[in-house]
């Protein structure tokens, strides 16, 4: 029995120092370590198709017309919807009380012109003195200064046309009280008319400031009209955005060739090249990416670029400017993955794989 228990201790024995001899193979190496990253595409900002937006007429020209001094309203020849030529009399005020205004204003400009002459005529043989006809002097230069403001009001009391048009309104009635400056007839242009419509601040952005107006045209229909196009070209825009739609107003301006009748307030449509009208210079083949893409060395700019084997390489970029969230640059083409996130983390050549955006709650 112990000699078989002897031999069993012998056999594992050897068994264990057999395999303390036998070499140590060496640890797997780790495989290479995969970056998770958050990828976006770069996005063309140049608008290379037309669009259709909403517009509104406007009158290209119009005028709140007002008496500059009061009076009871004697003459109203004109009414709504009537084309008057530059000149034409719109309403007059009696002129009675103005008229004699200017009666008695000439009388005492007469009268101060003959004392002056009569002192004058009295220095010249030393019957006068000088402090005389000084007084005479200033009392004709006060009597011309009221003739002249009496003969003023005596024509602010006939309202003109002060350019050719169309009467758009009319807020008073023959014979009523006229308080100056109480707006009560409007005035519009009839050369041409103006069509308004909003664009969004992100288009905006991309006007050109040196637009050619002749240039940048579109194609206005009419909602009452739909198979009719005339067209428009750009006038102006404005640089306010609306308080509440936060857009920004932009006018075309359009002939009156229709054969139909253009009110200011009618609904149409304007249908413009976004590419010619808002691609400002420098700013063609330029892309939009996240604000958080783009990090800077030694002064210059830079985005992490995937590549088509999922590497990220840093490419040098040319920042043109910062909208919101997004930066305006140029160096990518449309529709380049870059690394959007934790770009300080990313090393050259690095292997990276796309995170899935998930849903919010």
């Amino acid at each position: 029995m112990k000699k078989a228990l002897f031999l069993v201790l012998l056999v594992v024995s050897t068994g264990f120092l057999s395999g303390c001899d036998q070499p140590v193979e060496p640890a797997a190496v780790d495989a290479e370590v995969i970056r998770p990253a958050q990828i976006d595409l770069a996005i063309s900002v140049a608008p290379t198709t037309r669009r259709t937006l909403p517009a509104t007429i406007e009158a290209s020209r119009h005028s709140a017309l007002a008496f500059r001094v009061s009076g009871q309203l004697q003459a109203l020849p004109v009414k709504a919807g009537d084309i008057v030529k530059e000149g034409a009399l719109l309403a007059q005020l009696d002129q009675t009380d103005f008229k004699t205004v200017v009666d008695d204003r000439q009388a005492r400009y007469q009268l101060a012109k003959v004392q002056y002459d009569q002192i004058k005529a009295l220095i010249a043989k030393q019957y006068a003195s000088q402090t005389r006809l000084d007084e005479a002097s200033a009392n004709l230069k006060a009597a011309r200064a009221a003739l002249s403001a009496a003969q003023d009001n005596l024509r602010y009391s006939r309202l003109i046309a002060p350019f050719d048009g169309v009467i758009a309104k009319v807020d008073i009635e023959n014979f009523q009280a006229v308080q100056a400056q109480a707006p009560i007839i409007e005035l519009q242009g009839q050369e041409s008319v103006d069509i308004r419509f909003s664009i969004p601040e992100t288009l905006l952005t991309h006007i050109n400031p040196d637009i050619d107006a002749s240039s940048i045209c579109g194609v206005v229909r009419f909602d009452s009209q739909p198979d009719s196009e005339f067209n428009a070209c750009y006038k102006k825009h404005d640089s306010v955005p609306d308080p509440l739609t936060r857009t920004y107003r932009v006018v075309f301006s359009m002939s009156r060739e229709a054969k139909f009748p253009i009110f200011p307030g009618m609904s149409a449509s304007i249908e413009v090249d976004m590419g010619n009208f808002l691609l400002a210079e420098g700013i063609s083949g330029a892309v939009s990416v996240p604000i958080e893409s783009v990090f800077e060395t030694q002064g210059k700019s830079f985005v992490w670029r995937v590549t088509d084997q999922m590497q990220a390489t840093r490419t040098e970029i040319t920042l043109l400017k910062i909208m919101e969230d997004r930066a305006i640059i140029k160096g990518l083409d449309d529709a380049t993955p870059i690394i959007s996130a934790g770009v300080a983390y990313v090393k050259e050549g690095q292997k990276v794989r796309a995170i899935n955006k998930e849903r919010g709650l």
